[in-house]
């Protein structure tokens, strides 16, 4: 989607989230959400019946605006410059 290549742009950047290193793997265009990947430890994934199956890193989703939709994601705005926080803002609302 066009109106959200500013975050598209920053698929691959690192950033730090309560001292652990995460990097921005995925835009969903439909929520709109970020998925990103915590580099440090492993932790064990289960498969559909709950058995034990594999140790992968963590990953998260969060949606691109705060829980009230009246501002971006702390984390979100951590990763774009300052000015470019209304312009996505508007976006992000219409």
């Amino acid at each position: 989607m066009k109106k959200l290549s500013i975050l598209h742009n920053l698929i691959g950047t690192e950033f730090v989230q309560e001292n652990e290193t995460c990097i921005l793997i995925e835009v969903i265009d439909e929520e709109p959400g970020l998925v990103f990947q915590c580099k440090s430890s492993k932790t064990i994934q289960c498969n559909q019946h709950g058995n034990a199956h594999r140790k992968s890193l963590a990953t998260y989703t969060i949606h691109c605006l705060n829980e009230f939709k009246t501002d971006l994601h702390p984390i979100l705005k951590k990763l774009i410059p300052e000015a470019q926080h209304q312009q996505l803002l508007n976006t992000l609302l219409n």
